[in-house]
């Protein structure tokens, strides 16, 4: 007789049913690791991720460091949480185009500082630049010692307002890709509460930081760059007040203690042989004893931070009726 449409199918052997089953179980496996992959690169790409990055994310050059920190646990408390860091200027640059081309090879984030006014000054800037070296204006401000000769490029603490800023913005004009301004000499100059305020001003015109070289204790920089609401810090370790190796080393351990103890360290040195020997020779062991060298500004971003939240903290007791005279 012959089969129809209604006739019974041959039912699978238990092999049959086996392999199906397999078949099926890997498709189901296969579609769960694509959902958890998909959802991967979503959390990865969008959601919450911008807010990760954000508080990873080194300061970049110009993106507000001459504004002060209005959260206090934001960008700053999440680069105080990567350990020990430590970052070096070197001052006195533009006067010789070898000095600039030997810090500028360092293979480590040596700030290089420029003095205006110098003959080889925009060209070390753009070196450093091309180099991926931060670049500071050295800023030549008025010495305590009356004995030192001021060129054209010095800002006076008797200038009134106009002339010291219309000085201050030609300096800035003569180093290009600068990020900050650290000063040259200026004991008299960073003294006078008035002039360092508008000094700040202008700073926050161009959006640059302020680093302290701390000429005189009686500095009032960071008092007025803080009020202005201006990124800043100060300097730490002179590596060599005196240019010879052995002082040098001492002072670069010394740079490494402050920045275990403090956590952040900034030090300044001088483009000397005896200087760039030991930076050649002790930079790469930084890292072996716990510390980082990184830009400056990741330390200026840091201190800045820390200074808000200080502030917060003061104000918050103040208003709780503590620390107030009896």
């Amino acid at each position: 007789m012959a089969r129809n449409g209604s006739a019974r199918r041959k039912k699978p052997s238990p092999a049959q049913r086996r392999r199906r089953y397999l078949a099926a179980g890997f498709l189901g496996v296969g579609l769960l690791l694509g959902l958890v992959a998909g959802i991967g690169v979503w959390m990865y790409s969008g959601g919450d991720s911008a807010a990760h990055r954000t508080v990873q994310r080194t300061p970049q050059v110009g993106e507000g460091l001459a504004e002060g920190p209005s959260d206090p646990q934001g960008e700053g408390s999440g680069l105080r949480d990567r350990g020990p860091r430590a970052a070096i200027i070197i001052d006195d640059l533009g006067r010789s185009r070898a000095e600039a081309r030997a810090i500028s090879r360092l293979p480590f984030p040596v700030a290089m500082a420029v003095l205006p006014g110098t003959q080889h000054a925009e060209d070390t800037a753009r070196q450093a630049h091309a180099r991926k070296k931060e670049v500071l204006v050295h800023m030549p401000m008025e010495p305590g010692d009356s004995g030192i000769p001021l060129g054209p490029t010095f800002l006076r603490a008797d200038m009134d307002r106009e002339a010291l800023l219309r000085r201050l913005r030609a300096n800035l004009e003569g180093i290009p890709h600068a990020v900050g301004i650290n000063n040259h000499m200026g004991s008299a100059m960073t003294a006078d509460a008035r002039s360092m305020g508008w000094v700040m001003e202008a700073l926050g015109d161009h959006g640059l930081f302020f680093v302290d070289s701390r000429t005189t204790h009686k500095s009032r920089g960071l008092e007025e760059a803080r009020s202005a609401g201006i990124h800043s810090a100060s300097r730490d370790v002179f590596l060599d007040h005196e240019p010879t190796e052995e002082y040098v080393r001492g002072q670069f351990r010394e740079l490494l203690k402050e920045a275990r103890q403090r956590g952040t360290a900034i030090a300044i040195g001088h483009p000397h042989p005896a200087t760039l020997k030991v930076l050649q020779e002790m930079l790469p062991s930084a890292s072996a004893a716990g510390v980082e060298i990184v830009p400056v500004r990741e330390v200026v971003a840091v201190r800045s931070s820390e200074a808000a939240r200080a502030g917060t903290l003061a104000r918050s007791k103040t208003n709780q009726g503590e620390g107030e005279a009896p």
